[in-house]
C-alpha cells in the first residue's frame, strides 16, 4: 500500500512540476528564430506592410527585366497606358489585396542565396494621384513551402516573405505581357 502511495505521490509532484513549466514558458514572449521573426499586430494577424487605402492609388506599375506595364485610375475605371495590353489583370481587385499585404516572416538575408531578388521577378510601384509612392515591393521567388513568396521592400535590408496569393495577379500579367 505505501508503494502505491509514493507511486501516486510521485505522478502527482509530476504533474504539478509540467504545469508549472508550462505556466513560466507561456509567460515569456516567443523566442527569436535563428535567422528571422515572426511578426504580428495586436490583434494576432501577421502585421500588414503598409498603411494605405486602395482608394488612394492612382497609378500602378508592374515591371520585370524584360516588360513594364503603367496602369492609371480615370474616370472609367483602370487603363493601361497607351500602347501596353492588360489583359485579364484587374487593377482595383489586385490593389484591394495588395493594399493589405501581409508578412508574418522576416529573413536576415544570406549571402549565399539570391531569393530571387537580384534582379526581382516583378517590381511593383503604387502611387497616388500626386505622384506620391504609396507602396513599392520587389518580388522575388516562391519560398521553398511552395505557400509564400520572397519579397524585399526597398531600402529595407531584411527579405520577407508574404503569401503567394497577393503577388499571383500581377505576376501573371507580366507573363503575359512576355508572351
Amino acid at each position: 500500500m505505501n508503494a502505491a502511495r509514493a507511486g501516486w505521490s510521485l505522478l502527482l509532484a509530476a504533474g504539478m512540476g509540467l504545469s508549472l513549466w508550462q505556466w513560466r514558458e507561456g509567460a515569456e514572449p516567443p523566442p527569436r528564430l535563428d535567422g528571422h521573426a515572426h511578426l504580428h499586430d495586436d490583434a494576432g494577424k501577421p502585421a500588414r506592410l503598409y498603411a494605405w487605402s486602395a482608394a488612394d492609388a492612382a497609378q500602378v506599375v508592374l515591371s520585370t527585366p524584360d516588360a513594364t506595364l503603367r496602369l492609371r485610375r480615370s474616370a472609367q475605371g483602370w487603363m493601361a497606358e497607351p500602347g501596353a495590353a492588360a489583359s485579364g489583370f484587374d487593377a482595383g481587385e489586385f490593389l484591394a489585396l495588395f493594399s493589405q499585404a501581409r508578412s508574418d516572416r522576416v529573413l536576415v538575408p544570406q549571402p549565399d542565396q539570391p531569393y530571387g531578388l537580384a534582379p526581382p521577378q516583378l517590381r511593383i510601384d503604387v502611387r497616388d494621384a500626386a505622384g506620391a509612392p504609396l507602396a513599392r515591393l520587389d518580388v522575388g521567388a516562391l519560398a521553398p513551402d511552395g505557400l509564400g513568396r520572397y519579397v524585399q521592400v526597398p531600402g529595407e535590408a531584411a527579405i520577407r516573405i508574404v503569401p503567394d496569393y497577393q503577388t499571383r495577379a500581377p505576376l501573371a500579367a507580366m507573363a503575359r505581357q512576355g508572351s
